[in-house]
């Protein structure tokens, strides 16, 4: 996991400590993974099944945490790390969140949201690929799929006391993480614009 700073040159694939199959990139996949077993054992819909879903998410957290220092330490640091390090958070935490919402109380529209601004940043930062650079991930960005994982939990563990007041302080998060994306809209029409200016120079 990228350290979360703004745009940043990161190193090229080529290089001989920043390849695939590095030990945080694993680490990274991992975490994908583990949306499997918390999967099934938040369908068994008890308390030992949910508290070992728990578990598992703990464990996917932990693996967030780790890949990044990993990556830093081992200067294993990469442009695929960039992305599949954000790739693997949202899919273990979208999976998580569909089957909340499919299954539990956890509000459809959120869901929605959810998935429409992951869509758009993927899309995002495919287009900063190719035009620009690999995006890192930020720390607004961070901090909301911190606290999504954190009100998934208590959605899990069903917890009325906390459910609406962790969601909506979650909500905020998630409004400021969509606007701190707005600079790298900016930046990739900046990157057309003057790509097509260049083409319209040599005609």
């Amino acid at each position: 996991m990228p350290t979360p700073h703004t745009l940043t040159e990161s190193p090229n694939l080529s290089r001989p400590n920043a390849g695939w199959w590095t030990i945080s990139n694993l680490l990274s996949f991992s975490r994908a993974l583990l949306l499997l077993p918390i999967l099934f054992f938040l369908h068994q819909n008890t308390p030992n099944g949910n508290f070992l879903a728990v578990g598992f998410v703990v464990l996917a957290g932990a693996t967030d945490w780790l890949d990044g220092y990993l990556a830093r330490r081992l200067q294993q640091q990469s442009d695929f790390g960039r992305i599949i390090d954000p790739l693997s958070d949202k899919i273990c935490v979208g999976g998580v969140a569909i089957y909340l919402a499919w299954y539990r109380d956890f509000p459809l529209w959120f869901l929605i949201l959810i998935l429409a601004r992951d869509f758009t940043i993927l899309i995002l930062g495919l287009l900063m690929t190719v035009r620009v650079k690999v995006p890192e991930s930020n720390w607004p960005g961070k901090v909301a799929v911190t606290q999504l994982a954190i009100v998934l939990l208590v959605f899990a563990l069903d917890i009325e006391l906390l459910k609406w007041p962790f969601f909506w302080i979650m909500f905020v998060s998630f409004l400021v993480s969509v606007a701190s994306y707005l600079p790298r809209v900016k930046q990739v029409f900046n990157s057309a614009r003057s790509s097509v200016n260049e083409q319209n120079a040599m005609l």
